[in-house]
């Protein structure tokens, strides 16, 4: 008869489908790690265009600068910024104006691997900026 410690020094035999049941615990977590990393930077390139497009506009109203030969405010045709107020008239003492930009973001596959996630959502970019000066109009 073989002692313990013969045993325990003896090498492992191999055990069939083993990698494969490690495949398969471990393959979900790294589909989520790598499509998350992914849709994560897909988001926030959505966020940066959005906050852009709100300070052009925000940037447009303040220096009262909107005429039709002035390029577009934003890269995307469907973000729309809301530039309040929209007459651009200084106001004595000066004014803010105020650009909004609300939108989505559509999440391409990860809503699909998290229970309970929404296919899609909102994004909002605000920017305030201040008009002086008198009325060049």
């Amino acid at each position: 008869m073989k002692s313990l410690w013969t045993r325990l020094r003896a090498p492992a035999r191999p055990r069939r489908g083993q990698a494969i049941m490690e495949t398969a615990l471990v393959l979900p977590v790294l589909l989520i790690l790598l499509f998350g990393i992914a849709e994560f930077g897909l988001y926030m390139y959505d966020y940066v265009q959005a906050a852009n497009c709100a300070r052009e506009a925000a940037r447009r109203a303040a220096v009262r600068m909107d005429n039709a030969d002035s390029p577009p405010l934003c890269i995307s045709d469907t973000l729309q910024p809301t530039v309040t107020p929209s007459d651009y008239q200084v106001r004595p003492g000066g004014s803010d104006v105020k650009a909004v930009v609300d939108t989505n973001h559509t999440w391409l596959v990860i809503h699909n691997f998290i229970p309970g996630m929404s296919p899609s959502t909102p994004l909002k970019a605000e920017v305030t900026m201040r008009m002086e000066g008198q009325d060049v109009s």
